[in-house]
């Protein structure tokens, strides 16, 4: 309350009032003024030195060890490994006991066919039918028909067929194999030109039969065959061996 009547009195006294008053009592202190700006942070001290270890830390209680839970549903099936190595051959097992006793052979148990025939019919056959050689000298197991001049299959297997014929002129034959009444297929053309005399023409194959196969065989328009006593005219065949 003192100051403010002496800044008072200083107003109302003029300076020299004014400067006897405030050599008296002194200088007045101000108004504060605002604070300052913050200051920037300082450097990092140095690291202080390491702590001593502490105390272990106390396990905490564990609970009793549960049921064991049901087993889970299996999963899906990995991929194929690679093949490992082959191992090693084993030992040869004991020899087994002998089997029983076969049967005894017989050769007439044996599959057969064979055939020959001659011709006896003097006028020439006809040009792409089947020639017949209507005397049978040998027929085994009658797989040869002397009605159509046709040998039919019966055992399946080899066979070789052969024909010796006379001709008074050219001659050409086909051998021919098919099945039941077709016209067949050409399996070799055998041909001799002669004119106006008498000749022998022979021919020979060896073919697979199958069941029901049939051969036979047939004249072109060059059909000369004769067939007259002392000029005889045959055909033949038979089985080599049976199939396997």
């Amino acid at each position: 309350m003192q100051t403010m009547w002496v800044m008072l009195i200083c107003l109302a006294g003029g300076q020299l009032a004014c400067a006897t008053l405030c050599k008296t009592y002194g200088t007045i202190p101000g108004i504060p003024g605002a604070p300052g700006q913050p200051g920037s942070n300082g450097r990092d001290g140095q690291n202080g030195p390491k702590g001593d270890r502490g105390p272990p830390g106390q396990a905490e209680d564990e609970g009793e060890i549960g049921e064991k839970g049901d087993p889970g549903a299996p999963g899906y099936p990995g991929k194929i490994g690679p093949r490992g190595p082959m191992g090693s051959k084993g030992l040869q097992g004991p020899t087994g006991p002998p089997g029983p006793q076969g049967d005894s052979g017989d050769y007439k148990a044996t599959l057969k066919s064979a055939f020959s025939a001659a011709r006896t019919i003097s006028i020439f056959p006809r040009r792409e039918q089947p020639i017949r050689f209507d005397r049978v000298i040998t027929n085994e197991k009658g797989h040869y028909e002397n009605r159509y001049g046709r040998f039919t299959c019966r055992v399946p297997g080899i066979y070789y067929f052969t024909y010796h014929v006379t001709s008074k002129g050219s001659l050409c034959l086909r051998m021919k194999k098919g099945r039941g009444g077709s016209k067949g297929n050409v399996v070799l053309t055998f041909c001799d030109y002669v004119h106006s005399s008498y000749q022998i023409t022979t021919g020979g194959v060896v073919l697979k039969m199958a069941m029901n196969d049939s051969v036979w065989l047939e004249p072109t328009e060059k059909n000369a065959i004769v067939g007259i006593e002392g000029s005889d005219s045959i055909f033949s065949g038979f089985l080599i061996f049976p199939e396997a």
